[in-house]
């Protein structure tokens, strides 16, 4: 049921996570910051739950509303960082998404141009040894995915695009605060 609810997800994935273009400057993102000494997934202090104006204040990121065409009735909003992270030579902006108000995924986009595979698998092969054998799901595209204390899931979704290059979606969220929980 879990992995299902997040494969729902995936369109919304797909949508936020679009990466802009700009001058900002990149960060490196850092794979231990995607899960507390609890075993919870979240990225680094930002508490599931919290609303965007508290999040907002407590961090040293900047954030923009995105607008997915979803209108002012939508009660799921996502906002994407303006400082870019870079993993292993490629780079993503952070998007946030509150449902209800309320934080309830962090994730990252990584457009893979060149040698995908490799990218993808020593990814796989860093998140396994930080957090144990993931389970591997998917036809065509690649879903890797973790489990985490209080009901929530780091997920590597991989969209290949030929052999050379994949769309990476790297992402952590609450099913607590998930929309249809």
């Amino acid at each position: 049921m879990k992995i299902r609810q997040t494969i729902f997800l995936l369109p919304l994935f797909l949508l936020a996570g679009c990466t802009s273009a700009g001058g900002s400057q990149s960060r490196d993102l850092d794979l231990k910051e995607l899960c507390t000494e609890e075993q919870v997934f979240q990225y680094a202090d930002f508490e599931w739950g919290t609303d965007s104006e508290q999040l907002f204040k407590q961090s040293f990121l900047k954030f923009d509303e995105k607008d997915l065409g979803q209108g002012d009735e939508s009660s799921t909003k996502t906002y994407e960082s303006k400082e870019k992270f870079s993993l292993e030579n490629a780079e993503s902006n952070m998007d946030l998404e509150f449902s209800d108000g309320q934080l309830s995924q962090v994730s990252f986009t990584f457009d893979i141009e060149q040698d995908a595979n490799t990218w993808i698998q020593k990814e796989v092969d860093e998140l396994n040894s930080l957090y144990g054998g993931g389970i591997a799901t998917g036809l065509g595209n690649q879903i890797y995915q973790w489990q985490g204390e209080q009901d929530t899931v780091l997920q590597l979704t991989a969209f290949k695009e030929g052999d050379e290059s994949a769309t990476v979606i790297l992402s952590v969220a609450s099913m607590e605060y998930s929309i249809g929980s």
